[in-house]
């Protein structure tokens, strides 16, 4: 639109007008080349300019800045597989937000155990179903699992404000005002917000929208179940078959069907999970000379499978190393001395007589492992990740 600027000031008995880029005025709507205008206005000239004095500095409107809609989704990745039932939930879940059906915000938990690929679906979904939020898409890093800890809310609630367009001054400095204006400004908004590895309900709670057009994705090892009214979806290990196409999109199809049967080892030594076939298959594309049959006799030593299981800074031990730092000392001790139960599976009696501890006690520890991803429930009790197990046995040999 055209910017209606300050006409300039002129002797009461002048009609109003405009300057032309001469610097001669006109009555508005006349023509320049009107002759009854030139006869009746005068060419400027200096000695006019007392009576036409020159104007005052404008100064400029202040224009709103263009709003700018958030899209701070990460990169997905370029082969997420396997993951197709937990996708069409989330596609289930986000048609209640982005048709109107929905009555309050809608929070879902991803959670499983370390290295299952959590946030990979996520953002990956986020990509899929961010188009049905017209005011953007946030996303936090929450660093519940990160060795310098958490993520302040307080912190976490600032950076949504600017990303919704706050100045720095504008953001109250008490956490609880910084809640409230951002429940405020999501009240009528469309929003998808990604909150990545949360550590608790505490740090998640103050960052939860208001608005009922808003959805929130959360990631944790956690299932989170103090959080009111969140849907929870558990991402655990991928079936066989998926397990092998994941490799095979990272390797390429040739080289494993070189080989089925250390193709099928491969997949289980790694245990099915989607971090440890990602380092796998990084280190099987990185040495293009290798069988898979050499990469699987090297993982098929218990002593050596998570030394081998470390791709740069993809590293299969550190992800349950952090789950471990983070037990009580009782549940870190059952932790341990579990790792000596013989079979996959076990309940909370044989626990205890392999621990040393009442059944209440072992039971109360194997629902923190449970929560903490380093357990896997199951009808009759719990079960050990193969690879769980093996950095068990490891810290019970060193502790």
């Amino acid at each position: 639109p055209r910017r209606s600027w300050p006409r300039r000031p002129g002797p009461a008995s002048a009609p109003s007008g405009r300057w032309n880029a001469a610097g001669s005025a006109h009555p508005s709507g006349v023509r320049s080349g009107s002759s009854p205008t030139r006869s009746a206005w005068p060419a400027r000239t200096a000695t006019a300019s007392s009576a036409w004095p020159a104007p005052a500095t404008a100064r400029p409107r202040p224009w709103p800045p263009p709003r700018v809609v958030p899209s701070e989704l990460p990169a997905a990745v370029p082969n997420l597989i396997g993951r197709e039932a937990e996708l069409a939930v989330l596609a289930r879940l986000t048609t209640g937000v982005t048709d109107g059906s929905a009555t309050t915000a809608s929070v879902v938990v991803l959670h499983g155990p370390p290295g299952t690929g959590k946030s990979s679906l996520t953002v990956a979904a986020g990509h899929r179903l961010g188009t049905g939020f017209a005011d953007g898409q946030l996303f936090l890093d929450l660093h519940g699992t990160a060795p310098a800890g958490p993520v302040d809310p307080a912190e976490a609630l600032a950076g949504l404000l600017r990303s919704l367009g706050l100045p720095e001054d504008a953001i109250p400095g008490p956490p609880e005002q910084r809640g409230r204006l951002f429940r405020t400004l999501t009240r009528n908004r469309r929003l998808l917000i990604v909150a990545d590895d949360a550590a608790d309900e505490a740090q998640v709670r103050p960052l939860l929208p208001a608005g009922r057009h808003c959805l929130t994705l959360v990631t944790s090892r956690r299932p989170l179940t103090g959080l009111t009214g969140a849907v929870r979806v558990p991402v655990g290990l991928l079936a066989p078959e998926a397990a092998r196409r994941l490799l095979a999109s990272i390797v390429g199809e040739d080289r494993l069907a070189a080989d089925p049967a250390a193709t099928a080892e491969l997949v289980e030594l790694c245990g099915r999970l989607p971090l440890a076939i990602r380092v796998a298959g990084n280190r099987l594309a990185s040495r293009p000379g290798w069988p898979v049959a050499q990469l699987a006799a090297q993982l098929a030593d218990p002593h050596r499978r998570l030394t081998a299981l470390t791709a740069g800074d993809l590293d299969v031990r550190a992800a349950f190393d952090v789950s471990y730092r983070r037990l009580g000392p009782a549940a870190a001790g059952v932790f341990r001395r579990a790792s000596l139960v013989p079979g996959a599976e076990f309940d909370a009696a044989l626990l205890a007589a392999v621990t040393g501890i009442d059944v209440e006690r072992a039971a109360a520890a194997a629902e923190e492992l449970v929560d903490a991803g380093l357990l896997l429930p199951r009808d009759d009790g719990y079960e050990f990740h193969g690879l769980a197990r093996i950095y068990a046995r490891e810290r019970l040999s060193e502790e």
